[in-house]
Formats: structure tokens, C-alpha cells, sequence
């Protein structure tokens, strides 16, 4: 009986779209008209939205969107963009909201990385830009940053590395229709040869795996030829002095005794 005289309360709603339809303590159905999305929220591109649509025609937005009310009497969305875009696609004139109250913009952005990064839901482009975005904003620290969301520092540091990748790859990665893992965009954005970027980029787009790009990677650099660790003194007498180790990596004592060395061998030449 509870069901059926909710679906007549539903039907009814759907004959007045305009109006809010309570179903309990902070819980409604509003018109699509009177819900606005966040301008700040990470997700920039939805994926998959054709047969997402098709679902909601099929059985409505299962989930209700999370919202908070504003002065002007409309909803932000929380959570719940890519619902409320797949509703309005498949034509629906109200949705199911869950009414959550308002908080200051930096908790609520705070809040929405911390969603994202743990479900992944954001691609990595978008993620990177949105930890810069904060960073910038908030004028805070990496390391603060990552006390916030529960992520490593050098987490942090490696997803801003993605924003290194050039742009023309960036958009491919933006863009993928599939979901990419971090660590493997994180990855490909430590190489500093832009075409092995560009080709990784493509295995990637093509459903490569985070252990295949890191297999690519090491043969990547198997074939790479192995630089010498050096030093380069730029002196005022237009000449340089270069210090260069033919095996292991250079430290400073290293460093100053070869120096020394060289320097005794040409006072004694002659």
C-alpha cells in the first residue's frame, strides 16, 4: 500500500514539475529547473553517457542527488553532477534530492577531492588541476594539502607532475572515454622524451594497464643510452671545467676532490 500511494505522489509530482515534492525531513523531488551545478567541482567530462542515459529512461536516477539549498531558493549539487546531466539528457523534469546542509566553499571543495580521489571517479587530468587549483587558491602547501586528503606528499607532487605533460596529450588524457588509472598517467609524466610520452599515452588510451606502461617504461629505458653523472663549472675565463664519473653518481667530496686532483695534475705540467 506504501507503494503505491508513492508512486500516485510521484505521478502527481510529475504533472506540476515546477513545485517541490517533499518525501520526508530533507528529502525532495525537485525540478531539474531549480538545481544548479557547482561551478567548482573537479569533473569537467563525463564518460559514458550514452548508455547511462538509456539506464535512466529505463528506471529513472536510482540515487538522489545530494544538494544544498541556496538564498535564491535554488540547489547546488554536492554530489550527483553526472546523474543530473544524464537526467536532463534523458529528459526528466524533477529528481530525487537529498537535502544536506550548506557549508563554506573551501569545506565543500575539500570534501569533493577527498570523494574523487578515493573512488577515482575524476580522470587525472582534472584531478591535477583541481589540487592546483587548491593549492593556488588556498595558498597552502603540498604537504598540507595532502594531510587534508589523506594522500602521501609525494602523491601530491607526482599527480601536479601530470600537468607537465604537454597539452596537445593532456587534452587526448582529458578526453579518453575510459577510465586511466593516476599512477599510469603519474608514470608517463615523469619521462621527459615527449614522443615515448606520446606513444605510452596511446597504449594507454588503447587499455594498456598500469604494470604494462611500467614494463614499457623499463624497456623504454633499456634502449635509452645510459648519461654519465657530471658537474660543469662555468669559469670567467670562457672555458668550463667539467667533472664526470664514469660509473656511480657524483657527491659533493667526490666532486671537490677530483677537482683537486685535476688541479694539481696541471700545475705540474708543463
Amino acid at each position: 500500500m506504501k507503494t503505491e500511494e508513492r508512486k500516485s505522489r510521484l505521478e502527481t509530482l510529475k504533472e506540476s514539475p515546477g513545485e517541490n515534492f517533499s518525501l520526508g525531513p530533507k528529502r525532495l523531488v525537485v525540478s531539474l529547473a531549480k538545481i544548479m551545478e557547482d561551478p567548482k567541482n573537479e569533473r569537467k567530462v563525463f564518460r559514458n553517457m550514452e548508455g547511462f542515459i538509456s539506464s535512466i529512461q529505463a528506471v529513472g536516477v536510482v540515487e538522489p542527488l545530494t544538494v544544498t539549498q541556496e538564498e535564491n531558493g535554488l540547489f547546488r549539487i554536492l554530489t550527483g553532477h553526472r546523474r543530473f546531466r544524464g537526467a536532463k539528457e534523458a529528459g526528466l523534469e524533477t529528481v530525487e534530492v537529498i537535502i544536506r546542509d550548506p557549508e563554506d566553499e573551501k569545506t565543500r571543495r575539500f570534501k569533493s577531492i577527498v570523494s574523487n580521489v578515493q573512488r577515482e571517479s575524476v580522470g587525472p587530468v582534472e584531478m591535477a588541476d583541481a589540487l592546483q587549483e587548491l593549492l593556488v587558491d588556498y595558498q597552502i602547501s603540498q604537504r598540507e594539502l595532502s594531510g587534508v586528503i589523506g594522500k602521501a606528499e609525494t602523491w601530491v607532487s607526482r599527480m601536479l607532475r601530470i600537468l607537465d605533460i604537454p597539452d596537445e596529450l593532456k587534452t587526448k588524457l582529458a578526453t579518453s572515454e575510459i577510465s586511466l588509472s593516476y599512477d599510469a598517467v603519474a608514470e608517463i609524466a615523469r619521462l621527459e622524451d615527449v614522443k615515448i610520452q606520446d606513444n605510452l599515452v596511446s597504449e594507454l588510451l588503447e587499455g594498456a594497464t598500469l604494470r604494462d606502461i611500467r614494463q614499457r617504461i623499463k624497456e623504454v629505458k633499456g634502449t635509452l643510452p645510459k648519461t654519465k653523472p657530471k658537474k660543469v663549472f662555468n669559469t670567467n675565463h670562457n672555458a668550463s671545467v667539467i667533472v664526470q664519473s664514469k660509473t656511480s653518481r657524483l657527491s659533493k667530496d667526490q666532486t671537490i676532490s677530483a677537482l683537486e686532483e685535476a688541479l694539481k695534475t696541471a700545475r705540474t705540467e708543463k
